[in-house]
């Protein structure tokens, strides 16, 4: 009897320990379509008012959409948008002056501002903003809104998280899901070298890899308002290759000047010497060996993008699945003398001059 009383005791007591246990708050499912994952070059209309993270780091991502910045810019980021850069308002030492803008969601207005500066961590104090990630309401364009540009003048900001109604710290989940990540990312590196073993078997068939291998990581951050949830990306491109070192067009070379003789001298006492034959100006020097890397280069990319409410909290995990590439590095061909030089890049176009379509 006692034993029976034991076995009812026991069966009642984990039958009430999986009711109380908590369901998981977490689903995971895998990337279909890797286009989706990042953005390109995708830009909304932006209404007067809008709620959006400004996020530091933006340049790596900007990159990858062939733009540049400073490294201390911000950028905005909203419903899964390409970074747009912020200009703000600054009575000190402003970056741009007497600036126009198109204004409006369809970009029939503007709006012109006598000074503004780009946001960085020193422009955005002026709203008490001292965190590189944050959830903001921003006020666009003095309130008209922006057309689907790469950039708009923030003329207000007001910071959301850390509040009552959005409980979230962006900063803080920002470096939560960055030390997540680095567990998977090192929980993965096998599975990573797997891929690249395979891929190195077709592209580089018996040839053994010289390295550098080489490990990169872009993060993105956006809110998405539909639900309200905070989305943090990370993805990792790993490369290594087979590569060799040459020497590119170039070397010694010119003329030797001593193999022009010197004008005769007729002696002492037999008239004036001659006068001295020009000599021709010499050459240019050739260019100088150049090393050039040449090789395949293989590689593997992979990411996880993370889903968290309000509250802080992890609702979706989307993995992003191993895709591998190889790709043939080559050094200049035709190169005859500098002129042979492709042109230099143009200098670095600062992002407020993109804002108004020029």
């Amino acid at each position: 009897m006692k034993r029976l009383a034991f076995c009812l005791l026991t069966l009642t007591a984990t039958a009430a320990a999986l009711v109380a246990a908590p369901a998981p708050t977490e689903t995971t499912e895998t990337v279909k379509d890797r286009n989706t994952f990042l953005p390109h070059n995708k830009y909304n209309p932006l209404p007067g008012k809008t709620i959006g993270v400004l996020v530091s780091d933006v340049v790596a991502v900007m990159g990858l959409e062939g733009r540049s910045g400073a490294p201390d810019n911000y950028g905005f980021s909203a419903a899964g948008a390409s970074y747009r850069w912020v200009y703000v308002p600054v009575k000190e030492q402003p970056t741009i002056t007497n600036f126009t803008v198109r204004a409006g969601e369809k970009g029939d207005k503007s709006a012109t501002y006598p000074s503004l500066g780009m946001a960085n961590p020193k422009t955005v104090k002026q709203w008490d903003i001292d965190v590189p990630y944050s959830l903001v309401e921003v006020e666009v364009n003095g309130g008209l809104g922006a057309p689907p540009d790469q950039g708009f003048v923030a003329t207000k900001m007001r910071r959301l998280d850390d509040t009552a109604d959005y409980p979230l710290k962006v900063h803080e989940v920002v470096a939560d899901l960055r030390t997540r990540y680095a567990a998977y990312v090192k929980e993965h590196q096998k599975d990573a070298d797997d891929s690249l073993a395979e891929v190195q078997k077709t592209a580089l068939k018996d040839k053994k890899l010289t390295g550098p291998r080489q490990t990169k990581e872009i993060l993105y951050v956006t809110w998405l308002p539909e639900g309200e949830h905070l989305r943090v990306c990370f993805r990792t491109t790993i490369t290594d290759g087979a590569f060799t070192t040459i020497q590119g067009p170039g070397g010694p070379g010119g003329i030797d000047r001593d193999f022009f003789p010197l004008p005769p001298n007729p002696g002492p006492g037999k008239g004036a010497p001659q006068a001295a034959v020009a000599l021709p100006p010499p050459p240019p020097p050739p260019p100088r060996p150049i090393p050039m890397t040449v090789g395949t280069q293989i590689g593997v990319e992979f990411g996880v993008a993370y889903e968290v409410n309000k509250a802080g909290k992890v609702d979706k995990v989307s993995v992003l699945p191993n895709r591998t590439f190889s790709s043939e590095v080559k050094g200049f061909e035709g190169f005859r003398g500098p002129r042979d030089l492709p042109p230099p890049p143009p200098p670095p176009q600062f992002p407020e001059r993109r804002i108004d379509g020029d």
